[in-house]
C-alpha cells in the first residue's frame, strides 16, 4: 500500500488547482484520471472570477501565455430584436473585468501539467474502482488490469462527470433543475462582430425561449456552438443531433448568419440530462469538488468557475486541517460553496421563466443594477456585499417587478 498525503480523483480544472495549491503548500499529492490528456470536454467561456482563482494558486501566467481568446463580456440578443451587451469591467470594482473563450482540450492539459511541474505525481488511464472511507484507502484499477491502493489523510473527488465517489458511496441526489439537453459542434469560421464584442459569448434565444444558443469564439478562428433545450422540445422534433443542430442554427435570424460560410470541424454531439446534485458535499474523510459535486446550467457559463473555486477552497481547508488547524467543513466549504451555488440557480430558474431576460433587455433598469448583475455573471457570486447575492432571488423577483 501507498501512502499519500491527499489522493485528487481526476485531473481537470478542480483537481488540478486543488493539487498544485496543496503541493506548494508542502503536501505530497496524487492525482489519478481514467481517461488520457488532452480529451474534449464542453464548457469552454471562463469568467473573470476564473482568472482570480488560478492568480491565487500562481496559475495565471500560464494561461495567459496560452493565446487564447479574450473574452470582454456577454451579448444576449432575442429573436424579436432584444440586444444587451454587458461589459464585465463594468462590475462593482472586482478586480478581474475579463477573462477567456478557451478550448478546454488545451485549457486542462495546461492546468494539470503545471500542477505536475510544481509537485503533484499524475497518472492518466487509471480507474478508481474501491473506496474505504473509514480508513481513508483507494484502489485503483491500471490500463493493465493491475490494481494498487492508497492510503490518504484526504480524499478530494474532482471526477467531473464521472462523480466517482457519488457512485461508490451512493451520494446521487436528483438535481431542482428540469432536464435540459445541450447539442453541440464547432465550425471552422464564422462572422464576429467587430470590435470590443468580438471575443464575447453571445447568447441567442430561440423563439419564445424554447431554447438558446450558445456562440463561444476562439482565437484561431474556430468556434464553439451549442444549443440548449428541454428533453421534450429536442424529443418533439424528432431529428437526429446532426439535423436539430442544423435546424435550430440555420433558422435563427442571428445564428443563420454569422455561421452562413462555416462547416463542422467536429461531429455534432449531444450531453443530455447533465445537471445533477448530492446529498452531501463532505464527509470526515473525503470532500466532493466541481461537477462531482453539484452541476447547475451552461447558460451562464458558471462549470469552470465552480470547479476552481470549490478546488481552490478544498485545497485551503485540506491545508489548514493537516497543519493541524480545526475546519468546519460545514460553514467553510457546504454553507460557503452552496452559497454561490444558489446564486447561479437562481438565476438560472429567471432566465429559463423569462423574468431575466425582461431584466436584461429593459431599457429602464438601474446602472447600479447592472453592476450587480454584471458582477455576478462574472462569477463574483460569493460577494456578500452584493445585494444580488445576498437576497438573489429576491432581487431579481423585485426588480423584475418594477422592469416588466
Amino acid at each position: 500500500m501507498k501512502e499519500v498525503d491527499v489522493f485528487i480523483i481526476g485531473a481537470g480544472p478542480a483537481g488540478s488547482i486543488a493539487g498544485a495549491k496543496l503541493v506548494q503548500d508542502g503536501f505530497s499529492v496524487k492525482v489519478v484520471d481514467k481517461l488520457k490528456m488532452p480529451r474534449f470536454v464542453i464548457g469552454e467561456s471562463l469568467l473573470p472570477r476564473c482568472n482570480e482563482l488560478l492568480e491565487d494558486a500562481n496559475m495565471l501566467n500560464v494561461i495567459q501565455e496560452a493565446g487564447f481568446q479574450f473574452k470582454g463580456g456577454v451579448a444576449f440578443k432575442s429573436d424579436k430584436g432584444d440586444f444587451s451587451a454587458l461589459d464585465f469591467s463594468k462590475n462593482l470594482g472586482q478586480k478581474w473585468g475579463s477573462s477567456f473563450q478557451v478550448k478546454r482540450e488545451v485549457f486542462d492539459k495546461l492546468l494539470i501539467d503545471d500542477a505536475q511541474k510544481k509537485g503533484c505525481d499524475v497518472e492518466y488511464e487509471v480507474e478508481v474502482v474501491a473506496y474505504d472511507e473509514n480508513e481513508n484507502i483507494i484502489t485503483v484499477k491500471n490500463l493493465d488490469g493491475s490494481e494498487d491502493t492508497y492510503k490518504a489523510k484526504k480524499v478530494l473527488d474532482a471526477s467531473g462527470y464521472g462523480r466517482v465517489l457519488p457512485r461508490l458511496l451512493n451520494l446521487e441526489a436528483a438535481s431542482h433543475l428540469a432536464l435540459r439537453r445541450a447539442t453541440f459542434a464547432r465550425v471552422d469560421k464564422d462572422k464576429r462582430p467587430e470590435g470590443e464584442q468580438n471575443g464575447y459569448i453571445f447568447v441567442d434565444i430561440v423563439g419564445d425561449n424554447e431554447a438558446w444558443i450558445w456562440n463561444i469564439p476562439f482565437s484561431d478562428g474556430t468556434t464553439s456552438v451549442g444549443v440548449v433545450c428541454t428533453e421534450e422540445y429536442f424529443t418533439k422534433l424528432n431529428m437526429s443531433d446532426d439535423e436539430f443542430w442544423k435546424h435550430i442554427i440555420f433558422n435563427n435570424p442571428s445564428a443563420s448568419k454569422r455561421y452562413a460560410d462555416s462547416k463542422l470541424i467536429v461531429d455534432v454531439n449531444s450531453l443530455s440530462g447533465y445537471s445533477s446534485a448530492v446529498t452531501k458535499l463532505y464527509d470526515k474523510n473525503f470532500i466532493l469538488t466541481g461537477n462531482a459535486s453539484e452541476f447547475l446550467d451552461p447558460v451562464f457559463s458558471s462549470g469552470v468557475t465552480l470547479a476552481l473555486e470549490s478546488g481552490s477552497k478544498a485545497a485551503e481547508l485540506t491545508s489548514r486541517e493537516l497543519k493541524g488547524e480545526t475546519v468546519d467543513y460545514k460553514v467553510e466549504y457546504e454553507d460557503y460553496m452552496m452559497l454561490g451555488i444558489d446564486v447561479f440557480r437562481d438565476y438560472v430558474n429567471a432566465w429559463y421563466d423569462g423574468s431575466l431576460q425582461t431584466i436584461l433587455f429593459s431599457e429602464k433598469k438601474n446602472p447600479e443594477i447592472t453592476k450587480k448583475i454584471v458582477s455576478i455573471l462574472s462569477g463574483y457570486v460569493w460577494d456578500k456585499e452584493n445585494s444580488f447575492v445576498t437576497s438573489s432571488k429576491y432581487a431579481l423577483e423585485k426588480t423584475y417587478e418594477i422592469l416588466k
